[in-house]
């Protein structure tokens, strides 16, 4: 499929999303055992992956699931391959796919098919692009961003709207060191930048470190993800966060069990909904 094509085929899905949070429902094969064990669903290599799209589609067909408090969900391919696009689309919520398979030891993406990944997307009505890399330490920062960068150049050229995200841990133990110099390394790219991107960041030590970054021209959001904290403790940190919105994973699913009835279950998810909406409109 010609570039062009790509960019007049998608301009209307690249416009400004309307701000509430977006949910991280992406868990690929790799970590999707761990989602299920918490859920309490036992489950096997062969099955996993169909019982964490059921999981991802209980969630998404809730009441509160919907446009007036998610604005977009981040999904693994397989979710995209089992119908999670139209779902969405149902309720008004925009679909980011998840490209990346996974890092290096040193924090890099390991090599994947980007331009397969990024058509894929397009061809699934998909409205952006996700790749997590990790930063363990300053020494590696700049060959992460380098990569992150390179690359949501070519897909917002190709029509999407790519989320950068440099996860630093919650357990790392230089995170405020290593956020106030992640700040700078990111504002000189931002600035270079020709495109525009969300920002997926851990929620930072120091309130409002990542602000100053939204008066640049190629910043359309940030986000803060909420790497392990429990629902309660991300919403408190990113309740002070200014103009910060969320896009939660476990914090989102927190408390939700496989044998619950329906209308516990609906109970939970609507409780970490509210909790995680209001936090994303206090800063």
């Amino acid at each position: 499929m010609p570039i062009g094509r790509h960019i007049t085929s998608t301009h209307k899905r690249r416009s400004k999303l309307k701000m509430t949070f977006i949910a991280a429902m992406d868990n690929s094969g790799g970590s999707a055992g761990g989602v299920l064990d918490t859920y309490g669903q036992p489950w096997t290599e062969e099955d996993k992956m169909e019982k964490i799209h059921a999981f991802r589609m209980r969630m998404i067909n809730s009441d509160m699931f919907d446009s007036r408090n998610i604005d977009a969900a981040i999904l693994y391919k397989d979710s995209v391959e089992r119908g999670a696009v139209p779902a969405l689309k149902d309720k008004g919520i925009h679909a980011i796919l998840k490209i990346d398979s996974g890092t290096n030891e040193d924090g890099t993406l390991k090599e994947f098919d980007d331009l397969g990944m990024i058509d894929y997307a397009l061809e699934h009505g998909c409205y952006g692009t996700k790749m997590r890399s990790i930063i363990h330490d300053v020494d590696g920062m700049d060959k992460v961003l380098d990569q992150q960068f390179k690359l949501a150049e070519k897909i917002y050229n190709m029509g999407l709207m790519p989320i950068v995200e440099p996860e630093i841990s919650i357990n790392n133990g230089n995170k405020s060191i290593i956020e106030d110099i992640l700040k700078d390394n990111l504002s000189k790219r931002l600035h270079r930048m020709q495109g525009k991107c969300i920002l997926k960041l851990t929620l930072p030590d120091l309130p409002n470190t990542y602000l100053p970054l939204l008066n640049i021209h190629s910043v359309q959001r940030i986000v803060g993800l909420s790497g392990g904290y429990s629902t309660e403790h991300a919403c408190m940190k990113l309740s002070l966060n200014k103009n910060m919105q969320a896009s939660f994973s476990r914090a989102l699913s927190e408390g939700l069990y496989y044998n619950d009835p329906d209308d516990y279950f609906e109970t939970a998810i609507s409780k970490n909904i509210t909790q995680i909406v209001n936090a994303s409109q206090e800063g």
